[in-house]
């Protein structure tokens, strides 16, 4: 989490700020998230007018060629990148056009369609930038992305100071679906420094993060802050404080503030650190511009990977001593197999609709298999599991010559759902 650079203070000895000074330090100076090449100055455009565009309920940009020196531009040569699309110059509107209209000429102007939360847009030549422009300035503010707009900022402002073991730190209080705790170390004698990630994924995928990371003041630090005001300490400790951090206040607190556009995995991070209980925290917020205005439905259509959801084995069955896997993926898919004690297989697909996938759901909530343990006995006999996987959370469960109802009503669930798509409902365990 890239916050902080070493204070001004005159001490040689490294304070617990200072420690986390050095730990953040180091990805400021890191990569930005844009690989591409600096512009070039063979093509020079120009954005005209972002135009509304009512079945978007966004804009469409109208941009203009101003310049162009390269040998033989042929408009199919380029293309207009925005954070949402792609698209093949050629292939767009052009509403003004020179005397050659396969080349791009001085006056030629075309419409790139823009999807929120589009606020920029490029014209590459394969991988090299030629032209590029910044509109987020431009657009009314209620259409301007910011991570400050985005469920990571509302994660950040629930933090709270939470004493666990005698040890204070900071934890968010709110964790709306799909956030979960991914990473955290506590201060140690060693590394005075604690940290916590919460991750929001779907599908396998990244959406949002917030990185917090606090230290505990010295007695010396805090009469320090005492001698000033919270912005005068902070910026001692902050980098990003000395090239345009300005002082704020978030969930009650003064902080220091920094926006930094260009930087962190989505190109842009919203910092903010301040001191509460005797520590410092500092949290960073980044996200998916992506998020803004995605649908449930989207957002379920993104969850249907071909992750495997579930599995659900059980055997041996019958004289053959039949061992039965199921699996079930996030898009509805899936396969049952089969084996025998003497190698026999049986291997079928399957799709399940989405009122069975909710059964299934279903049957795992209320049936709460995420409390249930699993039990065994010592000898040969009937074993089963069920393993569940999800962006947030993975649980396997296991019996062995073990009846324990909840997780046997699960598994009937799945078997009443799956065995009759496969024509195999001799593959009922037996009757206990």
């Amino acid at each position: 989490m890239p916050i902080t650079n070493l204070p001004n203070h005159r001490k040689t000895t490294l304070s617990p700020l200072v420690f986390l000074a050095l730990t953040l330090a180091a990805a400021l100076l890191g990569p930005t998230g844009c690989s591409r090449a600096k512009a070039q100055t063979g093509l020079k455009c120009s954005l005209v007018e972002l135009r509304p565009n009512p079945s978007t309920h966004y804009y469409d940009a109208v941009v203009r060629v101003d310049s162009v020196t390269i040998r033989d531009p042929l408009k199919e040569r380029f293309q207009a990148v925005t954070f949402s699309s792609t698209h093949d110059l050629s292939t767009l509107k052009f509403t003004a056009e020179g005397a050659d209209p396969v080349r791009l000429e001085a006056g030629d102007t075309f419409v790139i369609p823009l999807k929120r939360p589009d606020w920029k847009f490029s014209i590459l030549e394969s991988n090299a930038e030629l032209c590029a422009e910044r509109f987020w300035d431009r657009l009314p503010p209620d259409d301007r992305w910011h991570p400050t707009k985005t469920e990571g900022m509302a994660v950040a402002l629930s933090i709270e100071i939470t004493n666990e073991r005698g040890v204070l730190k900071p934890a968010p209080i709110s964790l709306p679906p799909e956030w979960r705790l991914t990473d955290e170390t506590e201060p140690t004698a060693d590394n005075a420094i604690g940290t916590a990630t919460y991750r929001k994924q779907r599908g396998g995928r990244l959406v949002e993060q917030v990185e917090i990371q606090y230290a505990r003041l010295t007695d010396e630090q805090k009469a320090q802050l005492e001698a000033g005001s919270p912005a005068d300490f902070l910026s001692g400790w902050s980098e990003c404080a000395k090239s345009g951090g300005v002082s704020g206040t978030i969930a009650g607190h003064a902080a220091l503030v920094c926006d930094l556009e260009g930087v962190g995995d989505f190109g842009w991070t919203y910092r903010f650190f301040y001191t509460t209980s005797g520590l410092v925290v500092a949290a960073d917020i980044q996200s998916d511009p992506a998020e803004l205005g995605k649908t449930d439905a989207e957002k379920e259509l993104e969850r249907r990977t071909d992750q495997v959801f579930l599995r659900y084995g059980y055997g041996p069955l019958g004289k053959e001593e039949w061992q039965v896997m199921i699996e079930l993926r996030m898009n509805r898919t899936g396969a049952f197999h089969k084996r025998s004690r003497a190698g026999e297989t049986v291997d079928k697909d399957f799709h399940v609709s989405d009122d069975e996938f909710s059964a299934i759901e279903k049957a795992l909530a209320e049936h709460d298999f995420w409390l249930l343990e699993s039990h065994s006995t010592i000898g040969p006999g009937f074993e089963s599991f069920i393993s569940v996987r999800t962006d947030e959370r993975a649980r396997t469960v296991s019996m062995k010559n073990s009846h324990e109802p909840p997780f046997e009503d699960i598994a009937k669930t799945i078997r009443g759902i799956i065995l009759p798509k496969v024509n195999e409902n001799g593959m009922e365990p037996p009757t206990r």
